[in-house]
């Protein structure tokens, strides 16, 4: 893994947080994931976009300049992988309006999982919190722990209820369903994050962010996750019931696999 830290005119390497950072401390930090070809960060603009957006709504000063400067980085470093942008709320006590922000950015190899080999996945029996109607923070223990538990169960991935008992996302995803050539998703207000695939998606199939329930998940025809790492990953078996109906899912992770090869 390589690592970079803002210093207020350029990134610098860092190997390390401060133990005063409070994105340390209490999990004050605001990121965005994003996937690296050759050199190549993928929909940068649009992930910039909503970190600086999630930063607003959370008073986090920082400085625009400083995270579009990490598309540079990126690119100059030449490396594939898993990429975050993490923004945090410096030091201070809990209750402290941010003063100083740190910006981070992390990049490690990795080989991305095939579309062509479909995922299974469970669902998850406990309510999931997603904090501040799903910003994408530091407080992700609830979806490590979750996704622990599919592991061990031999599952790919988990979906997430809330307390109302509506579908939320997968630990580490969103979550589209298609029934009767209805594609469906969960709104923004059940606590999805407002993933770039996820957008990617509904800006290229007529897609309902509705509020989904299990009954709609069990009855399935298709079902396929998005982030962007995996891109668009189809789902092969919801708690072993295979789902033999996938098509959507694949033609479009097959039009992302080509305008990843169009940037290239």
């Amino acid at each position: 893994m390589k690592a970079w830290r803002w210093n207020g005119a350029e990134y610098e390497p860092c190997d390390s947080l401060p133990l005063t950072d409070r994105g340390f401390r209490y999990g004050m930090s605001i990121f965005e994931s994003l996937r690296v070809n050759g050199g190549a960060p993928e929909f940068f603009d649009r992930h910039l976009s909503r970190l600086v957006q999630a930063c607003a709504e959370r008073d986090i000063p920082v400085e625009e300049s400083a995270l579009a400067a990490g598309e540079t980085l990126l690119r100059e470093n030449g490396t594939s992988g898993f990429a975050r942008l993490y923004v945090t709320a410096g030091d201070g006590g809990p209750a402290v309006t941010t003063g100083q922000a740190r910006v981070f950015i992390f990049i490690e190899p990795r080989t991305p999982p095939d579309p062509e080999d479909p995922w299974e996945i469970g669902l998850h029996d406990e309510s999931y919190h997603p904090p501040f109607g799903g910003l994408k923070t530091a407080n992700y223990w609830f979806n490590c722990e979750a996704l622990a538990r599919a592991h061990h169960r031999r599952l790919n991935e988990t979906l997430l209820f809330n307390d109302r008992a509506e579908l939320v996302s997968a630990c580490m995803a969103n979550v589209f369903l298609l029934r009767d050539d209805r594609l469906c998703t969960p709104p923004r207000s059940s606590g999805c994050r407002p993933g770039v695939i996820r957008e990617w998606v509904i800006g290229r199939r007529k897609v309902e962010e509705r509020r989904l329930r299990r009954e709609d998940v069990v009855n399935a025809d298709e079902i396929f996750l998005t982030n962007s790492w995996i891109g668009v990953m189809p789902v092969a078996t919801v708690e072993g019931r295979p789902l033999a109906h996938r098509t959507v899912g694949p033609r479009l992770a097959g039009e992302l696999a080509n305008r990843r090869d169009e940037k290239l």
